[in-house]
């Protein structure tokens, strides 16, 4: 079997490719890859979420790990991913090992390697561990799960709860006592995953009346896919306005994307909320710096920076891009339209508990619901943007499709209009002569192929869409 790191870390399908076995193998890896570097002495964090075995997929990692004379910290529980990060920086630790998947189906698992800095592994250090994983002069005696009875006497393991010191950051980030003033009635969907225990009672310190969905461990995630978009917060919108909340809030599985449903039971689409944070950031916090954005995510962040007097770092895909550009450029923050957000000061990974109580704070300070506040933005920039995304599984058939259409000559004109320019920061995007754009690119997290686009109106989208249906062939 081949291993093979995406743009989040190793994902397969338990028992199929992510075993027990497996995960020694390339838990192997990166402990060599932490000598090589010479961080192995620092220590490594070692954390999951609540998906089936990650638990003890975790364990066996830190047996590994400990087989191999490093030092592990081990979460006591499910831990958040951006909680993870900061156990990282806090304690100066080499790195953190965190199995995850995320929010792929509950049917997989990750395991996501992050360096000494606390952000995801950029790509050449995941590919010396796809290297020294699949080396077959990598020997690796263990192979089977371990107990964290095990665990628990072993020289150089030492269990802990990152809660504190975590909610400690997350608390110097938002303004409590505006919140408290007029806090809103808000809905929290923990989506069975590992926000629980942090983003309701952060809440609740914070003045909110909160009403929790979901907040146990289920690794089926109630039937669904733990991302907190789409059919996936279905109960969400109806409590919503059942209550008569004045948001609805969710984050996925490891608590590093955030969903968010106004008041009238609608969910948002992520590039909006990505937007009103930064908005709100420079706004209410006075804070100033540029705007990193995947080449994926709107252009209303693009017209929100020209209006600060700001820049747009365009970055591919990927967290651990815009995570660089925030530690490297100073970004104010890290965007991404799947619900993604890192911010310069904090932790340089993705943060949706953070998101989230942002996005109470806004309606908080500003008197009034998402909606409202997408309307005053609009009337800032001139104009109004609308997203959409296709997902289509990576058959066999498309497969040599995509291949042609990504490699080939761009077309001159996509739905009936110019194409003005073609960006290749990742996959094929197509810029239109009338200010809207399509792009092109394989997902680096599913067997999937992701199409994306903006423009001014609901017609002109579903146009858009269906000429990305016309070039690939597909109903």
């Amino acid at each position: 079997m081949a291993f093979h790191f995406g743009t989040s870390g190793w994902r397969a399908l338990i028992a199929d490719e992510f075993t027990f076995a497996g995960v020694r193998r390339v838990t192997a890896a990166i402990a060599q890859l932490l000598r090589e570097k010479g961080d192995a002495e620092r220590g490594v964090v070692v954390s999951y979420d609540t998906r089936f075995f990650a638990d003890r997929f975790a364990w066996t990692a830190a047996d590994e790990l400990l087989r191999r004379g490093l030092a592990v910290k081990l979460t006591e529980r499910d831990t958040p991913t951006p909680a993870v990060a900061h156990a990282v920086i806090r304690g100066d630790h080499g790195g953190a090992l965190n199995l995850t998947a995320s929010h792929n189906p509950p049917q997989y698992c990750g395991l996501k390697y992050s360096p000494a800095s606390g952000a995801p592994a950029m790509s050449a250090e995941t590919k010396r561990i796809e290297e020294l994983a699949n080396d077959p002069a990598l020997r690796v005696e263990g192979q089977g799960p371990v107990e964290l009875a095990e665990l628990k006497d072993k020289p150089g393991c030492e269990l802990f709860d990152p809660h504190g010191p975590y909610t400690a950051a997350l608390e110097e980030r938002v303004d409590r006592s505006t919140i408290a003033a007029d806090p809103p009635h808000v809905v929290v969907d923990c989506l069975y995953g590992t926000c629980r225990g942090y983003l309701p009672e952060l809440l609740m310190d914070c003045g909110c009346r909160v009403k929790v969905l979901h907040a146990h461990r289920d690794a089926y995630f109630g039937g669904h896919t733990p991302e907190p978009s789409g059919r996936s917060v279905g109960e969400l919108c109806e409590a919503v306005r059942e209550s008569g909340a004045d948001v609805g809030l969710a984050c996925d599985g490891d608590a590093d994307r955030f969903g968010v449903v106004d008041a009238d039971g609608h969910y948002v689409d992520a590039n909006k909320i990505v937007s009103l944070i930064y908005w709100h950031l420079v706004e209410h916090q006075g804070l100033r710096g540029d705007v990193a954005r995947s080449a994926a995510t709107t252009h209303l962040l693009d017209a929100l920076a020209q209006r600060f007097g700001a820049r747009v770092l365009q970055t591919p895909v990927g967290i651990k891009h815009l995570a660089a550009r925030v530690l490297e450029d100073d970004a104010l923050v890290g965007v991404e339209e799947s619900a993604g957000v890192c911010f310069r000061g904090h932790v340089p990974d993705k943060d949706g508990i953070l998101a989230c109580i942002l996005v109470a704070e806004m309606l908080a300070v500003h008197g009034k619901g998402v909606r409202q506040l997408l309307e005053d933005i609009y009337m800032q920039v001139g104009r109004r943007y609308h997203n959409g995304r296709l997902n289509l599984e990576l058959t066999p058939e498309l497969a040599p499709r995509i291949k042609e259409q990504l490699a080939g000559q761009a077309p001159e004109t996509f739905a009936g209009v110019a194409v003005r320019e073609v960006d290749r920061t990742d996959g094929m995007k197509l810029l239109l002569a009338d200010g809207s754009w399509a792009m092109l690119r394989p997902s680096g997290t599913e067997p999937l192929i992701r199409f994306y686009a903006e423009t001014h109106d609901e017609e002109r989208l579903a146009d858009l869409v269906r000429a990305a249906r016309e070039l690939l062939g597909v109903d």
